[in-house]
């Protein structure tokens, strides 16, 4: 008969005793701190629900609910079974894209709040684009723009491919940061812009994006990022008359 497996040991001995009345809430701050500290990395493992109670001399209760809370917040991977237990989780940017966008809209964020975000995204990252894009990012650039010239008039599905225009852009600047921000902005803009299209959207569309693709290949980034400021400080211009219409 094969034998049992050894019970894995925590990685990470930083833990602190806690107060029973707290414990779930001071097991997750010492999570967190200590994960900012860089005392732990993705991978590193806590230990089960057992291991910790008996550590930090709690019932199991409050380590159940402090993994709950650690989990919902993306900061642990939960394995249950004999070798099961917590683990720090990998990082997810689109996780943290989803849980912003959903945040952004619940406190109802305004369009004009929400386009100066995207202009200080944006420009930052058509001016790193300029310094970073490789030429396969700068091809994808192009072909997307050959599919917006494509459309005849604007619609919600030119709306989304323009939207995606952006997005590749701001992969083309090689910042994740950037990158997640941007998608949890897109969720709620890209609703907003479809709502207001006309004929001439798709003229104005191709011919910005034209000049910006070549600014991006020529590696000027003075002139990528102000051809970004313009075209989005026009938008937001004209988005705020419509609200008010």
């Amino acid at each position: 008969m094969a034998a049992a497996p050894k019970p894995q040991e925590p990685r990470w001995v930083g833990w602190q005793t806690v107060r029973t009345e707290s414990a779930s809430a001071r097991i997750v701050d010492q999570v967190w701190t200590a994960l900012f500290r860089g005392e732990l990395k993705p991978g590193d493992y806590l230990g089960s629900e057992v291991q910790l109670a008996r550590k930090l001399g709690v019932s199991r209760v409050p380590v159940r609910d402090a993994f709950r809370t650690l989990q919902a917040l993306g900061v642990i991977d939960v394995k249950v079974g004999a070798r099961g237990g917590a683990r720090i989780a990998a990082g997810d940017p689109n996780r943290f894209a989803s849980a912003l966008a959903v945040q952004l809209k619940l406190i109802g964020i305004s369009v004009e709040e929400m386009i100066d975000a995207q202009i200080a995204v944006e420009v930052v990252a058509a001016e790193l684009a300029a310094k970073r894009a490789t030429a396969a990012d700068v091809t994808r650039l192009r072909n997307l723009n050959e599919e917006l010239q494509a459309y005849k008039t604007s619609s919600p599905q030119f709306t989304e491919k323009a939207m995606r225009f952006h997005e590749t852009l701001i992969e083309a600047a090689h910042n994740r940061a950037l990158s997640a921000q941007f998608k949890a902005l897109r969720t709620v803009l890209e609703p907003v812009y479809a709502q207001h299209i006309s004929a001439g959207v798709v003229k104005r569309v191709v011919g910005w994006n034209k000049q910006l693709i070549e600014s991006i290949a020529a590696a000027d980034t003075a002139r990528a990022g102000a051809l970004m400021r313009r075209r989005l400080e026009i938008i937001r211009a004209r988005q705020l008359m419509k609200a008010v219409d």
